[in-house]
Order: structure tokens, then sequence, then C-alpha cells
């Protein structure tokens, strides 16, 4: 299975959008999980993002904030979300989305390490600032697992381009101010020509790195809009979670992926 950074990668040089779907380890049962997994990539998904439960996921709305405590009171631990990493990888590329501090607790080299025997390929953390990333960095030949690092609407032009430089397999742009989550009643153009200028920052200083963004896509229309501004692709938690967390059919987190994926051409 080809890295998600080189799947990321391809699509963008042949001009293809792309979609990553979120869902948390240890949230439900992982035969639940697995299952709505294989719905999403039947619907097209390019990527799996495996969330790591953390107590103070500062940068989660209520859905994955819920997901990561009910995680959390279910023991979930490291081995937990590699036994999942491997069944999943050799059909999906996988990145791990978690906080600093587990990471920290593990051991930045030894959880690179198991990241890739699981078969992952990248380490999203939205705590890690630019100037922390040196020790994964200089771990990224051995380890073979990208860090990738998140720019947002207050990122000024100077941080942009270290963010771009730094950033590995993709650079994770956040949409919005605030926290994941749909946006109920937000217009489907209002964010757009901010959107627009942070996606072409991040293009000017690195014009090959995918640029996805996140935060508040619910819908084919958040999806399209995230388009016509310049992203390469999307990702997509919450929507994906409430329903796994609240007991949906399979059948209709896999509907919901395909009508997102259409969207983005």
């Amino acid at each position: 299975m080809a890295s998600l950074g080189d799947v990321l990668a391809r699509a963008k040089a042949e001009g293809r959008g792309t979609m990553l779907a979120y869902l948390m380890a240890g949230s439900v049962d992982d035969s639940r999980l697995l299952a709505a997994v294989d719905a999403l990539r039947d619907a097209g998904v390019s990527g799996l993002e495996l969330g790591f439960p953390f107590s103070d996921p500062m940068a989660e709305g209520p859905v994955i904030q819920r997901a990561a405590a009910d995680a959390l009171d279910r023991g979930t631990h490291w081995t937990n979300l590699f036994s999942l990493m491997r069944q999943i990888s050799p059909h999906l590329p996988c990145a791990v989305m978690t906080y600093l501090n587990p990471v920290l607790q593990r051991g930045v080299g030894q959880a690179l390490r198991s990241i890739r025997d699981a078969g992952g390929s990248a380490l999203i953390l939205p705590d890690l600032p630019v100037e922390e990333v040196g020790p994964f960095r200089a771990l990224r030949r051995s380890a073979g697992v990208d860090t990738v690092l998140l720019a947002s609407p207050a990122t000024s032009g100077d941080r942009m381009r270290r963010l771009s430089e730094a950033s590995e397999g993709f650079l994770y742009v956040v949409s919005r101010y605030g926290v994941t989550g749909a946006s109920p009643g937000a217009s489907p153009g209002a964010a757009s020509a901010p959107l627009s200028g942070l996606l072409d920052q991040a293009s000017r200083w690195r014009p090959g790195l995918p640029r996805m963004v996140g935060f508040g896509i619910s819908r084919p229309a958040d999806v399209r809009r995230m388009r016509a501004a310049g992203a390469d692709g999307i990702i997509v938690g919450s929507a994906f979670q409430e329903l796994l967390s609240g007991g949906a059919a399979v059948r209709k987190i896999g509907r919901l992926g395909e009508s997102l994926v259409a969207a983005l051409e």
C-alpha cells in the first residue's frame, strides 16, 4: 500500500480531489469501526485518520470530545490503536491523529516506529508548534512516518512559509476559527475568500505539497466551497464520528461518504 502522502501527491498532480475520513479508535467496538472503514473505502475516500484519545482534545468540538471520552472509558491503549491500524492499512492509507502529550509519554521514536510497523505513514498533532518539529523530522528517514502540521486563518505569511516547509505528506489547513464539527446555518460561500488566500500562501511556498482542508465540513456544499477556494482535498471527521457513535447503520455512513466524494469534482 502506498503511503498517504504519496496517494495525495499523485492525486494533486493529476488534478483529482481527495477526501480523508477521521474516526476515533476505541470509541465503539472494533468490529463496528472496521465495518465503517470498509464502507468509507468503498465510497471512495483516499485515506483514514485514526484518532487516538486524549483527555484534553483542545481542537475538537463536542462530537469528537465525546468520542475521545468514550474511548478512554473503554480503556483504549496504543495497542488497540495499532491493532486496528494493522487491519486497515493493507486496504487504505492511514494516519494517526492525536496530541503531543500521549506521543511524548510513549517516546517520539517509539511512537513513530510503532505507527510504521502497524502500516501507518503519517502522524498529525494539532498542538505541535513548528518550532518543536525538529525531533520528528530527524526521525522521518528511519521511521518512514510523515509529521503533518496545521495552519489556520490566524497563520501569518512568515509562519505559513515555515509550516509549508516543515510539514510532510500534506499541510492540514483549518478552514475557520474554532473547533471541529459542523456549522449549522453557515453560508456555503462564507469563508471562500479568506480560505483562498490562506491556500494561495501555502502553495506559494511549496507548490507540490497537498493542501487538505478540515473543520466544519459535513455537506456536499461544504466540499464544493473548499474545492472552489483551492483545496486539494478535504478532511471530514465529526460528521462520520457522530453517525458511528450514535449507532447509525454502517450503510448510512457509506452513503454520506459517497455524497461528499462525489462533490469533490
